[in-house]
């Protein structure tokens, strides 16, 4: 996702582009792999420090609900990540708890022998061992 299409659907939804929202925005885009909202609160607050973890929790949630962020458990840990593509999948090692991005939707392989049901959404997680791990019994 790029800002100005993130940017659009603020806009849409008549939210204003406060400095922290934007602040935010730039910190989830710039970043590769999930980061939790402590993780995105603590790099707010080197440029306002009188941001409350609540502000970069709500705006979190808010870019979640408008598609512009995907949100996943990890642990006892709500994740957040910049969307690639309209939905995404992920892999999540049970050793090291990284989280990776299928770049396939299984579900396109399955979709025409899905009847009398109309699916407007769908998350998929498969959990097991990286390669890393696999690799590294330790």
């Amino acid at each position: 996702m790029q800002k100005e299409e993130a940017l659009k659907k603020l806009k849409a939804h008549n939210y204003k582009l406060t400095p922290q929202r934007e602040l935010i925005l730039d910190i989830m885009l710039s970043n590769q792999g999930y980061l939790s909202v402590k993780d995105v609160y603590e790099k707010v607050r080197e440029v306002f420090p009188q941001v409350s973890i609540d502000t970069v929790y709500r705006t979190l949630s808010l870019l979640k609900n408008l598609n512009i962020l995907n949100e996943a458990i990890i642990g006892n840990n709500i994740m957040y990540v910049a969307k690639k593509h309209l939905h995404n999948h992920t892999m999540r090692c049970l050793k090291c708890g990284r989280v990776f991005e299928m770049e396939i939707c299984p579900l396109e392989l399955l979709i025409d022998q899905i009847k009398d049901f109309e699916v407007v959404d769908h998350k998929i997680e498969i959990v097991g061992y990286c390669k890393e791990c696999r690799s590294n019994p330790n």
